[in-house]
């Protein structure tokens, strides 16, 4: 694949899960999409609604250009670092609710009066922005980014839109003098109905707000924001995905090929080149298995535990590493009460980025047994690494297996609990010489490779046309 095929060409992706306090998936395949666009060189603009916290609405128009953007990009970036938490603020904080709302409403007018079209404006980093501002690896995706695009409450007024609060989505037009394409990371009520404007490609993750009760999305939003974004041109993380939302909204399931474009692996190969010289992480000196994935009830952390408590790897001196976030919830009290009747088990919380490569290098065998996935990035991460998975046999995870021609990658059913524990019990625990590690990151490069050229022809076709 040429390296320039995106040469010239500027890409903007908006950073609604970026904004978020917790990187979860959604978050994961933006950082892998961002890092993708720039490899091939594209210019890749960040759309955010993170507004200067030092400049007022008043002295934001009278400063002068420059210090306006210095004080912008400072404020993004810092934004950016701590991340927010908006559903949580929303429901325990009365003076951000109330505040919230009069700006909403206030927004919400000036919105009407300018006929729904939304302004922006661009902040281009350099080398001075970074070296002062990017110092925590959370934003270390900002070094493939070429500046930020603000457009002030971008994702709340898109919400009311969802909520049928508003009549109608707000327009982005961004001139293609600035922008050539703007892409989504997940689907929001906006639109450009103008071709001299850049065109909006709208990425579908998944319908789980609307398939899992659990969710803390209204479902009747969730459906909302589907349907809007299906207003632009739309492609599909999986053809599960694709196949479930348009059932939900009546649409004809045509070019299913065509309308997916499959999510890069989240681990990052200079991060895995650092993992291999690292020994050992967090005290960890034991052949282990690994469960990658935010403890929520959909991801049925339980039966992982049952299937290895049940085998015959804690006898064999083996671990179950549960890496995913622990969050304040009953179900993970549950997970959390039933892992402290074995020493073997090990809840590790929330892992930084190097130390999800290290475990993802030196496992012996990833398990998920997930019921429902938007695609399931563990799986796929497992498999381009050659790393031995046993993954329940729902339909995404299916895809990876026919996507990537994974023979360690063993599909089960949920159902049959002997069949996982006879896995378990045959499993070859892992020699992490140096030489297996290289092998695994050979495998590696050789799958994302193949991974990049079914994605990037479908983003240069969209651009090109």
């Amino acid at each position: 694949m040429d390296r320039n095929i995106f040469q010239g060409k500027r890409i903007a992706i908006t950073a609604i899960n970026l904004e978020q306090k917790e990187h979860r998936g959604l978050a994961v395949m933006t950082k892998s999409l961002i890092e993708l666009l720039n490899k091939y060189g594209a210019e890749v603009y960040l759309i955010t609604s993170i507004a200067s916290s030092r400049l007022n609405k008043i002295n934001k128009y009278i400063v002068k250009k420059r210090l306006k953007n210095e004080i912008f990009i400072a404020d993004i970036c810092n934004g950016l670092e701590k991340g927010f938490n908006y559903r949580e603020r929303f429901k325990e904080e009365i003076p951000y609710m109330m505040k919230l709302i009069l700006n909403l409403i206030f927004n919400s007018i000036i919105l009407y009066l300018r006929n729904f079209n939304l302004k922006y404006h661009i902040f281009n980093l350099n080398q001075k922005h970074r070296d002062i501002n990017i110092f925590s690896p959370r934003l270390a995706y900002l070094k493939f980014v070429k500046g930020f695009i603000f457009v002030n409450d971008i994702f709340n007024l898109s919400r009311l839109r969802s909520m049928r609060l508003i009549s109608n989505c707000p327009k982005l037009k961004i001139s293609k003098k600035d922008i050539d394409l703007i892409i989504t990371d997940c689907p929001l009520s906006l639109r450009n109905p103008d071709k001299r404007s850049a065109k909006i490609l709208q990425i579908i993750p998944d319908a789980i707000p609307i398939q899992v009760s659990s969710h803390p999305e209204n479902p009747v939003t969730y459906y909302n924001r589907l349907s809007d974004a299906h207003l632009s041109k739309t492609l599909y993380i999986s053809q599960a995905t694709q196949s479930n939302v348009k059932s939900l909204l009546a649409i004809e399931n045509k070019n299913k090929n065509n309308e997916v474009l499959y999510p890069m692996p989240s681990i990052n190969i200079d991060l895995l080149s650092e993992a291999i010289s690292i020994p050992s992480i967090r005290g960890i000196n034991k052949p282990f298995i690994l469960f990658n994935s935010s403890i929520v009830e959909r991801k049925r952390v339980e039966l992982t535990i049952n299937f290895f408590e049940q085998s015959a790897l804690p006898n064999r001196n083996c671990m179950l590493l549960i890496a995913g976030k622990i969050h304040d919830s009953d179900y993970s009290k549950y997970i959390k009460r039933i892992c402290e009747k074995n020493n073997r088990i090990v809840l590790m919380n929330y892992v930084s980025e190097l130390e999800k490569a290290w475990l993802f290098l030196n496992a012996s065998l990833l398990i998920s047994t997930a019921s429902s996935e938007g695609f399931g990035i563990p799986v796929l991460d497992a498999a381009t690494l050659n790393l031995p998975a046993l993954a329940s046999n729902i339909s995404s995870h299916i895809e990876i297996k026919n996507l990537t021609k994974n023979e360690n990658l063993n599909i089960l059913d949920i159902k049959y609990e002997k069949i996982w524990k006879n896995h378990l019990n045959e499993l070859r625990f892992f020699d992490s010489s140096h030489d297996n590690k290289f092998l695994r990151i050979k495998h590696f490069k050789e799958s994302l490779e193949y991974l990049e050229y079914e994605s990037l022809g479908k983003i240069k076709k969209l651009i090109s046309t």
